[in-house]
């Protein structure tokens, strides 16, 4: 038995800094095999101090159980360093699975970028988020 990999799209991740709040941008598939992908590109913002992070999963196409549990460990990980993390742009389906396990209510997810700048501190005249 063979996996075709022919649907799976790479997961990459550009960076978007607006004020103190760094907008990362993932697009693809987030699961087990580009799961250190996401973990290096969170862990790089923590070394630096970049502890306000929006994930923009807008182009998220996929997500599996780990890709869920990457979530819940960075507001882990970027708490403990007094920052926070925030979600934006999830299409139905990411909400729709965030909905259903009730992440919704451990994550906080906004529909545009926009909303999720102004949610931080000292934020709100930030500029739009292109």
């Amino acid at each position: 038995m063979s996996e075709s990999t022919s649907a799976q799209k790479p997961l990459t991740i550009s960076t978007v800094e607006k004020g103190s709040v760094t907008i990362l941008r993932l697009t693809g598939d987030l699961d087990n095999q580009s799961l250190a992908t996401a973990k290096e590109a969170l862990q790089i913002l923590i070394d630096s101090g970049r502890l306000q992070i929006i994930f923009d999963l807008e182009e998220v196409g996929y997500i599996d159980s780990s890709g869920l549990g990457f979530f819940i460990g960075s507001l882990k990980s970027v708490k403990q360093k007094k920052g926070n993390v925030k979600l934006a742009r999830l299409n139905a389906y990411m909400l729709g699975i965030f909905k259903l396990i009730h992440l919704d209510y451990v994550l906080e997810i906004h529909e545009d970028l926009e909303a999720a700048l102004a949610s931080f501190p000292g934020q709100a005249n930030a500029g739009a988020a292109s």
